[in-house]
Protein backbone atom coordinates (compact mmCIF):
# COMPACT_ATOMS: atom_id res chain seq x y z
CA UNK A 1 0.00 0.00 0.00
CA UNK A 2 1.71 3.18 -1.15
CA UNK A 3 1.17 6.68 0.20
CA UNK A 4 -1.91 7.58 2.13
CA UNK A 5 -4.52 4.87 2.45
CA UNK A 6 -7.22 5.23 -0.18
CA UNK A 7 -10.37 7.10 0.64
CA UNK A 8 -13.62 5.31 0.03
CA UNK A 9 -16.02 7.19 -2.22
CA UNK A 10 -19.16 8.07 -0.27
CA UNK A 11 -22.11 5.89 -1.13
CA UNK A 12 -25.04 7.67 -2.71
CA UNK A 13 -28.08 7.62 -0.48
CA UNK A 14 -31.04 5.92 -2.04
CA UNK A 15 -33.38 7.72 0.30
CA UNK A 16 -33.39 10.13 3.17
CA UNK A 17 -34.61 9.06 6.58
CA UNK A 18 -36.69 12.05 7.60
CA UNK A 19 -38.22 10.88 10.85
CA UNK A 20 -36.20 10.78 14.04
CA UNK A 21 -35.42 7.16 14.81
CA UNK A 22 -37.19 5.82 17.87
CA UNK A 23 -34.72 4.40 20.35
CA UNK A 24 -35.44 0.87 21.54
CA UNK A 25 -36.40 0.31 25.16
CA UNK A 26 -36.11 -2.50 27.69
CA UNK A 27 -38.10 -2.34 30.92
CA UNK A 28 -38.10 -4.73 33.88
CA UNK A 29 -40.89 -4.42 36.42
CA UNK A 30 -41.33 -5.39 40.03
CA UNK A 31 -42.25 -8.99 39.23
CA UNK A 32 -38.97 -9.62 37.43
CA UNK A 33 -36.84 -7.62 39.85
CA UNK A 34 -38.27 -9.37 42.92
CA UNK A 35 -36.83 -12.68 41.69
CA UNK A 36 -33.39 -11.99 43.10
CA UNK A 37 -31.43 -14.92 41.64
CA UNK A 38 -32.81 -14.21 38.18
CA UNK A 39 -32.41 -10.42 38.33
CA UNK A 40 -28.87 -10.46 39.75
CA UNK A 41 -27.68 -12.16 36.54
CA UNK A 42 -28.92 -9.34 34.32
CA UNK A 43 -26.24 -6.74 33.57
CA UNK A 44 -25.97 -3.48 31.67
CA UNK A 45 -23.07 -1.53 30.22
CA UNK A 46 -22.61 1.88 28.60
CA UNK A 47 -19.35 3.14 27.12
CA UNK A 48 -17.58 6.43 26.42
CA UNK A 49 -15.76 5.75 23.13
CA UNK A 50 -12.36 5.71 24.86
CA UNK A 51 -12.40 2.16 26.19
CA UNK A 52 -13.94 3.28 29.48
CA UNK A 53 -17.39 2.30 30.64
CA UNK A 54 -20.01 2.14 33.39
CA UNK A 55 -21.54 -1.22 34.23
CA UNK A 56 -23.47 -3.08 36.92
CA UNK A 57 -26.52 -5.29 37.39
CA UNK A 58 -30.16 -4.27 37.14
CA UNK A 59 -30.33 -4.51 40.95
CA UNK A 60 -27.43 -2.07 41.39
CA UNK A 61 -25.29 -4.74 43.07
CA UNK A 62 -21.85 -5.24 41.53
CA UNK A 63 -21.12 -8.91 40.87
CA UNK A 64 -17.83 -8.53 38.99
CA UNK A 65 -14.54 -6.80 39.79
CA UNK A 66 -15.00 -5.24 36.35
CA UNK A 67 -18.23 -3.53 37.38
CA UNK A 68 -18.03 0.16 38.21
CA UNK A 69 -19.82 3.45 37.70
CA UNK A 70 -16.66 5.00 36.25
CA UNK A 71 -14.06 2.68 34.77
CA UNK A 72 -11.74 5.12 33.02
CA UNK A 73 -9.09 4.44 30.37
CA UNK A 74 -6.08 6.55 31.37
CA UNK A 75 -4.23 5.86 28.11
CA UNK A 76 -7.18 5.28 25.78
CA UNK A 77 -8.19 2.63 25.14
CA UNK A 78 -5.74 1.06 27.58
CA UNK A 79 -4.90 1.28 31.29
CA UNK A 80 -8.48 0.95 32.51
CA UNK A 81 -9.03 1.58 36.19
CA UNK A 82 -12.04 1.26 38.45
CA UNK A 83 -12.24 4.78 39.88
CA UNK A 84 -15.80 5.06 41.18
CA UNK A 85 -17.30 1.69 42.06
CA UNK A 86 -20.85 2.98 42.54
CA UNK A 87 -23.17 5.48 44.16
CA UNK A 88 -25.36 4.12 46.95
CA UNK A 89 -28.34 6.15 48.14
CA UNK A 90 -30.57 6.36 51.16
CA UNK A 91 -33.75 8.32 51.86
CA UNK A 92 -34.41 9.88 55.26
CA UNK A 93 -38.08 10.52 56.08
CA UNK A 94 -38.59 11.96 59.57
CA UNK A 95 -36.45 9.68 61.76
CA UNK A 96 -36.55 6.71 59.42
CA UNK A 97 -33.75 5.87 56.99
CA UNK A 98 -34.39 3.72 53.93
CA UNK A 99 -31.30 2.48 52.04
CA UNK A 100 -31.67 2.13 48.27
CA UNK A 101 -28.23 0.70 47.58
CA UNK A 102 -26.89 -2.75 48.24
CA UNK A 103 -23.70 -4.79 48.21
CA UNK A 104 -23.02 -8.50 48.38
CA UNK A 105 -20.79 -10.07 51.01
CA UNK A 106 -19.98 -13.71 51.60
CA UNK A 107 -22.63 -13.92 54.30
CA UNK A 108 -25.37 -12.12 52.37
CA UNK A 109 -26.63 -8.82 50.91
CA UNK A 110 -26.45 -5.59 52.90
CA UNK A 111 -28.28 -3.34 52.74
CA UNK A 112 -31.21 -4.68 50.73
CA UNK A 113 -32.10 -1.53 48.86
CA UNK A 114 -33.22 -3.51 45.84
CA UNK A 115 -36.40 -4.29 47.81
CA UNK A 116 -37.52 -0.73 46.99
CA UNK A 117 -36.69 -1.04 43.29
CA UNK A 118 -39.90 -0.57 41.30
CA UNK A 119 -38.51 -0.59 37.77
CA UNK A 120 -35.31 -0.80 35.78
CA UNK A 121 -35.17 0.37 32.18
CA UNK A 122 -32.69 1.13 29.39
CA UNK A 123 -33.48 3.54 26.53
CA UNK A 124 -30.63 3.93 25.69
CA UNK A 125 -29.24 4.71 29.17
CA UNK A 126 -29.92 2.76 32.37
CA UNK A 127 -32.56 4.11 34.74
CA UNK A 128 -33.46 2.86 38.22
CA UNK A 129 -36.79 3.81 39.81
CA UNK A 130 -37.22 3.32 43.57
CA UNK A 131 -40.33 3.95 45.66
CA UNK A 132 -40.47 4.25 49.45
CA UNK A 133 -43.20 5.73 51.66
CA UNK A 134 -44.62 8.04 49.00
CA UNK A 135 -41.21 9.10 47.65
CA UNK A 136 -40.04 8.08 44.18
CA UNK A 137 -36.35 8.33 43.28
CA UNK A 138 -35.40 8.04 39.61
CA UNK A 139 -31.71 7.51 38.88
CA UNK A 140 -30.44 7.79 35.29
CA UNK A 141 -26.81 7.16 34.31
CA UNK A 142 -25.02 8.31 31.15
CA UNK A 143 -21.46 8.91 29.96
CA UNK A 144 -20.44 11.93 27.86
CA UNK A 145 -18.88 10.69 24.62
CA UNK A 146 -15.07 10.62 24.55
CA UNK A 147 -14.75 11.83 28.15
CA UNK A 148 -13.56 9.95 31.22
CA UNK A 149 -16.69 11.02 33.04
CA UNK A 150 -20.07 9.74 34.19
CA UNK A 151 -23.16 11.74 35.12
CA UNK A 152 -25.98 10.44 37.31
CA UNK A 153 -29.25 12.38 37.17
CA UNK A 154 -31.64 12.09 40.11
CA UNK A 155 -35.30 13.03 39.89
CA UNK A 156 -37.04 12.91 43.29
CA UNK A 157 -40.85 13.00 43.41
CA UNK A 158 -41.88 13.63 47.01
CA UNK A 159 -45.59 12.85 47.30
CA UNK A 160 -45.41 12.52 51.08
CA UNK A 161 -46.32 15.10 53.73
CA UNK A 162 -42.78 15.17 55.07
CA UNK A 163 -39.54 16.83 54.07
CA UNK A 164 -37.05 14.21 52.91
CA UNK A 165 -33.28 14.09 52.76
CA UNK A 166 -31.52 12.20 49.98
CA UNK A 167 -28.02 10.99 50.78
CA UNK A 168 -25.72 9.77 48.03
CA UNK A 169 -22.61 7.83 49.07
CA UNK A 170 -19.73 7.49 46.56
CA UNK A 171 -17.81 4.23 46.92
CA UNK A 172 -14.39 4.75 45.38
CA UNK A 173 -11.65 2.41 44.35
CA UNK A 174 -8.40 3.02 42.55
CA UNK A 175 -7.24 -0.18 40.98
CA UNK A 176 -6.59 -1.74 37.64
CA UNK A 177 -9.77 -3.45 36.54
CA UNK A 178 -8.12 -6.88 36.50
CA UNK A 179 -7.22 -6.51 40.19
CA UNK A 180 -9.01 -6.22 43.52
CA UNK A 181 -8.16 -4.04 46.53
CA UNK A 182 -7.01 -5.37 49.88
CA UNK A 183 -6.53 -2.34 52.11
CA UNK A 184 -4.31 -4.28 54.52
CA UNK A 185 -1.87 -5.54 51.89
CA UNK A 186 -1.49 -2.39 49.80
CA UNK A 187 -2.25 0.75 51.84
CA UNK A 188 -3.80 3.67 49.99
CA UNK A 189 -2.19 7.08 50.02
CA UNK A 190 -4.52 9.86 48.95
CA UNK A 191 -5.43 13.45 49.72
CA UNK A 192 -9.06 14.53 49.90
CA UNK A 193 -9.94 18.13 49.11
CA UNK A 194 -13.48 19.15 50.04
CA UNK A 195 -15.71 22.01 48.99
CA UNK A 196 -19.41 22.58 49.54
CA UNK A 197 -20.51 20.76 46.38
CA UNK A 198 -17.33 18.97 45.33
CA UNK A 199 -14.78 16.50 46.58
CA UNK A 200 -11.43 15.84 44.87
CA UNK A 201 -9.30 12.80 45.63
CA UNK A 202 -5.66 12.78 44.59
CA UNK A 203 -3.84 9.46 44.73
CA UNK A 204 -0.10 9.12 45.07
CA UNK A 205 0.74 5.80 43.42
CA UNK A 206 -0.07 5.61 40.66
CA UNK A 207 -0.66 9.33 40.42
CA UNK A 208 -4.27 9.99 39.48
CA UNK A 209 -7.26 12.13 40.40
CA UNK A 210 -11.00 11.62 40.88
CA UNK A 211 -13.36 14.60 41.11
CA UNK A 212 -17.03 14.35 42.12
CA UNK A 213 -19.49 17.26 42.11
CA UNK A 214 -23.20 17.84 42.68
CA UNK A 215 -25.52 20.48 41.25
CA UNK A 216 -27.47 20.74 44.50
CA UNK A 217 -27.03 20.15 48.22
CA UNK A 218 -23.67 19.83 49.95
CA UNK A 219 -20.94 17.31 50.63
CA UNK A 220 -20.34 15.86 54.10
CA UNK A 221 -17.09 13.98 54.70
CA UNK A 222 -17.28 10.93 56.94
CA UNK A 223 -15.13 8.18 55.49
CA UNK A 224 -15.16 4.44 56.15
CA UNK A 225 -14.05 1.25 54.48
CA UNK A 226 -16.53 -1.23 53.06
CA UNK A 227 -14.45 -4.39 53.28
CA UNK A 228 -14.66 -7.74 51.51
CA UNK A 229 -17.36 -6.98 49.00
CA UNK A 230 -18.06 -10.28 47.25
CA UNK A 231 -18.19 -10.62 43.47
CA UNK A 232 -20.09 -13.82 42.74
CA UNK A 233 -19.25 -13.93 39.03
CA UNK A 234 -15.52 -13.76 39.78
CA UNK A 235 -15.88 -16.57 42.32
CA UNK A 236 -17.47 -18.73 39.61
CA UNK A 237 -14.50 -18.02 37.34
CA UNK A 238 -11.98 -18.87 40.05
CA UNK A 239 -10.76 -15.26 40.14
CA UNK A 240 -10.07 -13.01 43.14
CA UNK A 241 -13.55 -12.11 44.36
CA UNK A 242 -13.17 -10.02 47.55
CA UNK A 243 -12.69 -6.27 47.23
CA UNK A 244 -12.39 -3.30 49.59
CA UNK A 245 -13.96 0.04 48.66
CA UNK A 246 -13.72 3.36 50.47
CA UNK A 247 -16.90 5.28 51.22
CA UNK A 248 -15.84 8.93 51.18
CA UNK A 249 -18.87 10.52 52.78
CA UNK A 250 -22.11 11.64 51.23
CA UNK A 251 -23.85 14.34 49.26
CA UNK A 252 -26.97 15.54 51.08
CA UNK A 253 -29.93 16.99 49.20
CA UNK A 254 -33.21 18.18 50.75
CA UNK A 255 -36.60 17.89 49.05
CA UNK A 256 -39.60 19.54 50.67
CA UNK A 257 -42.94 17.85 51.26
CA UNK A 258 -45.18 17.60 48.20
CA UNK A 259 -42.42 18.95 45.95
CA UNK A 260 -40.05 17.52 43.39
CA UNK A 261 -36.30 17.85 43.28
CA UNK A 262 -33.79 17.23 40.52
CA UNK A 263 -30.01 17.16 40.80
CA UNK A 264 -27.03 15.50 39.16
CA UNK A 265 -23.74 14.10 40.37
CA UNK A 266 -20.79 14.22 37.97
CA UNK A 267 -17.60 12.20 38.37
CA UNK A 268 -14.45 12.62 36.27
CA UNK A 269 -11.11 10.87 36.53
CA UNK A 270 -7.74 10.96 34.85
CA UNK A 271 -4.09 10.18 35.38
CA UNK A 272 -3.29 13.48 37.05
CA UNK A 273 -5.05 16.51 38.49
CA UNK A 274 -4.46 18.67 35.43
CA UNK A 275 -6.09 16.23 33.02
CA UNK A 276 -9.00 15.59 35.40
CA UNK A 277 -9.56 19.30 35.92
CA UNK A 278 -9.60 19.84 32.16
CA UNK A 279 -12.36 17.24 31.78
CA UNK A 280 -14.32 18.67 34.72
CA UNK A 281 -14.20 22.18 33.26
CA UNK A 282 -15.73 20.81 30.06
CA UNK A 283 -18.62 19.26 31.98
CA UNK A 284 -21.91 21.20 32.37
CA UNK A 285 -22.55 22.75 35.79
CA UNK A 286 -26.28 23.50 35.90
CA UNK A 287 -29.16 21.03 35.58
CA UNK A 288 -30.28 22.84 32.44
CA UNK A 289 -26.93 22.26 30.75
CA UNK A 290 -26.66 18.68 32.01
CA UNK A 291 -30.08 17.87 30.59
CA UNK A 292 -29.02 19.48 27.31
CA UNK A 293 -25.94 17.24 27.25
CA UNK A 294 -28.15 14.24 27.98
CA UNK A 295 -30.34 15.15 25.01
CA UNK A 296 -27.27 15.48 22.77
CA UNK A 297 -26.08 12.03 23.81
CA UNK A 298 -29.56 10.66 23.12
CA UNK A 299 -29.56 12.27 19.66
CA UNK A 300 -26.12 10.80 18.97
CA UNK A 301 -27.63 7.35 19.46
CA UNK A 302 -30.61 8.26 17.29
CA UNK A 303 -28.24 9.42 14.55
CA UNK A 304 -26.47 6.05 14.57
CA UNK A 305 -29.78 4.40 13.76
CA UNK A 306 -30.69 7.01 11.17
CA UNK A 307 -27.38 6.48 9.38
CA UNK A 308 -27.89 2.72 9.33
CA UNK A 309 -31.36 2.91 7.81
CA UNK A 310 -30.21 5.48 5.25
CA UNK A 311 -27.72 2.86 4.07
CA UNK A 312 -30.35 0.09 4.11
CA UNK A 313 -33.68 1.53 3.00
CA UNK A 314 -35.09 -1.94 2.32
CA UNK A 315 -34.72 -3.00 5.97
CA UNK A 316 -37.61 -2.39 8.32
CA UNK A 317 -36.77 -0.91 11.73
CA UNK A 318 -37.04 -3.43 14.56
CA UNK A 319 -36.14 -3.01 18.23
CA UNK A 320 -33.86 -6.04 18.26
CA UNK A 321 -31.98 -4.74 15.22
CA UNK A 322 -31.76 -1.25 16.70
CA UNK A 323 -30.12 -2.68 19.81
CA UNK A 324 -27.55 -4.47 17.66
CA UNK A 325 -26.76 -1.31 15.68
CA UNK A 326 -26.37 0.71 18.90
CA UNK A 327 -24.17 -2.00 20.41
CA UNK A 328 -21.73 -1.79 17.50
CA UNK A 329 -20.74 1.73 18.53
CA UNK A 330 -19.61 0.51 21.95
CA UNK A 331 -16.74 -1.44 20.43
CA UNK A 332 -15.31 1.41 18.32
CA UNK A 333 -12.88 3.45 20.41
CA UNK A 334 -10.36 6.24 19.99
CA UNK A 335 -6.81 6.31 21.27
CA UNK A 336 -4.63 9.08 22.70
CA UNK A 337 -4.67 10.59 19.23
CA UNK A 338 -8.27 11.23 18.22
CA UNK A 339 -7.55 9.67 14.81
CA UNK A 340 -6.16 6.42 16.21
CA UNK A 341 -9.33 4.36 16.04
CA UNK A 342 -9.39 0.76 17.19
CA UNK A 343 -11.82 -1.92 18.31
CA UNK A 344 -12.38 -3.38 21.76
CA UNK A 345 -12.59 -7.15 21.34
CA UNK A 346 -15.19 -7.54 24.08
CA UNK A 347 -16.45 -6.25 27.39
CA UNK A 348 -15.66 -6.24 30.13
CA UNK A 349 -12.02 -7.28 30.11
CA UNK A 350 -10.83 -7.64 26.53
CA UNK A 351 -8.66 -5.00 24.93
CA UNK A 352 -7.63 -4.34 21.32
CA UNK A 353 -6.84 -7.43 19.27
CA UNK A 354 -5.79 -7.26 15.63
CA UNK A 355 -7.48 -10.50 14.58
CA UNK A 356 -10.77 -9.64 16.32
CA UNK A 357 -10.69 -6.11 14.92
CA UNK A 358 -10.63 -7.13 11.29
CA UNK A 359 -12.98 -10.09 11.61
CA UNK A 360 -15.57 -7.74 13.12
CA UNK A 361 -14.84 -4.55 11.16
CA UNK A 362 -17.25 -5.19 8.24
CA UNK A 363 -20.17 -5.65 10.64
CA UNK A 364 -19.19 -2.89 13.06
CA UNK A 365 -18.36 -0.17 10.55
CA UNK A 366 -19.15 -1.00 6.94
CA UNK A 367 -22.69 -2.28 7.41
CA UNK A 368 -23.43 0.66 9.72
CA UNK A 369 -21.99 3.25 7.32
CA UNK A 370 -19.04 4.30 9.51
CA UNK A 371 -16.55 4.33 6.66
CA UNK A 372 -14.26 7.05 8.01
CA UNK A 373 -13.96 5.17 11.30
CA UNK A 374 -12.97 2.07 9.33
CA UNK A 375 -10.36 4.04 7.42
CA UNK A 376 -8.84 5.32 10.65
CA UNK A 377 -8.66 1.76 12.02
CA UNK A 378 -6.79 0.65 8.88
CA UNK A 379 -4.34 3.52 9.31
CA UNK A 380 -3.82 2.82 13.02
CA UNK A 381 -2.72 -0.75 12.32
CA UNK A 382 -0.87 0.13 9.09
CA UNK A 383 1.33 2.55 11.03
CA UNK A 384 2.37 -0.23 13.44
CA UNK A 385 3.00 -2.91 10.83
CA UNK A 386 6.34 -4.76 11.21
CA UNK A 387 7.76 -7.14 8.60
CA UNK A 388 4.34 -7.59 7.07
CA UNK A 389 2.61 -8.35 10.37
CA UNK A 390 0.08 -6.15 12.08
CA UNK A 391 -0.04 -6.22 15.90
CA UNK A 392 -2.40 -8.85 17.24
CA UNK A 393 -2.55 -7.83 20.89
CA UNK A 394 -2.17 -4.58 22.83
CA UNK A 395 -1.70 -5.15 26.59
CA UNK A 396 -4.04 -3.11 28.79
CA UNK A 397 -1.13 -2.13 30.98
CA UNK A 398 1.81 -0.29 29.43
CA UNK A 399 3.87 -2.37 27.04
CA UNK A 400 4.66 -3.14 23.43
CA UNK A 401 2.07 -4.82 21.23
CA UNK A 402 2.48 -8.51 20.40
CA UNK A 403 3.03 -9.65 16.81
CA UNK A 404 1.99 -13.24 17.40
CA UNK A 405 -0.59 -14.07 14.73
CA UNK A 406 0.01 -14.67 11.04
CA UNK A 407 -3.69 -14.68 10.19
CA UNK A 408 -4.33 -11.21 11.68
CA UNK A 409 -2.68 -9.61 8.64
CA UNK A 410 -4.80 -11.76 6.32
CA UNK A 411 -7.96 -10.61 8.09
CA UNK A 412 -6.68 -7.05 7.57
CA UNK A 413 -6.44 -7.63 3.81
CA UNK A 414 -9.92 -9.16 3.73
CA UNK A 415 -11.38 -6.19 5.63
CA UNK A 416 -9.76 -3.77 3.16
CA UNK A 417 -11.35 -5.73 0.32
CA UNK A 418 -14.78 -5.44 1.94
CA UNK A 419 -14.16 -1.71 2.45
CA UNK A 420 -13.39 -1.22 -1.25
CA UNK A 421 -16.58 -2.95 -2.31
Amino acid sequence: MRGELFRRAPRKKRCEVDAVMRLPSISLGKETLSNFENAIRKEWIITNGLGGYASSTVLGINTRKYHGLLVAAFHPPRERRVCLAKLDEEVKIENNIYPLGGNEFQNGIFPRGYMFLKEFSVSPFPKYTYTVEGVEVQKTIFMPYEKNAVITIYNVLNRSDFNVEIRVFPLINWRHFHSVTNRWKIPWHFVQKREDKEVDIRFGAPQSTLMITTTKGHYLATGKWIEKMYYREEAKRGESCLDDCYQLGCFQIDVKARENGKFAITAVADRNEGYAQKVLVEMPVTMYDIEALYERETRRHENLLTKFYEEHEDIQAKDWLNWIVLATSMFIVKGMNSKQNSVIAGYHWFGTWGRDTFISLPGLMLVTGRFEDARQVFLTFKNQCKHGLIPNFFPDRAGEPAYNAVDASLWYVNAVLQYLK
